[in-house]
């Protein structure tokens, strides 16, 4: 693989976190929540959220599913 190219689902993958990431991040500021009330609400750690809204982790399966129907409603 040349410097610099990533495989094309890595790509993909990335640019869905960071978009989780950003619908999170809004979502608290259209709520008005501190990470920690937003955390207590979605009933995750605190860390777990950081992590989740810098883009250096995302949910999986049945937790995203939870996390995106909450943060839609």
């Amino acid at each position: 693989m040349a410097y610099g190219t990533r495989p094309s689902h890595l790509q993909h993958q990335n640019t869905a976190i960071e978009t989780f990431a950003a619908r999170l991040r809004a979502w608290r500021g259209r709520e008005d929540l501190s990470q920690s009330e937003a955390a207590l609400r979605l009933q995750i750690s605190k860390r777990t959220l950081q992590e989740w809204e810098q883009g250096r982790a995302a949910p999986h399966d049945l937790a995203r599913s939870a996390v995106e129907n909450a943060i839609r409603a």
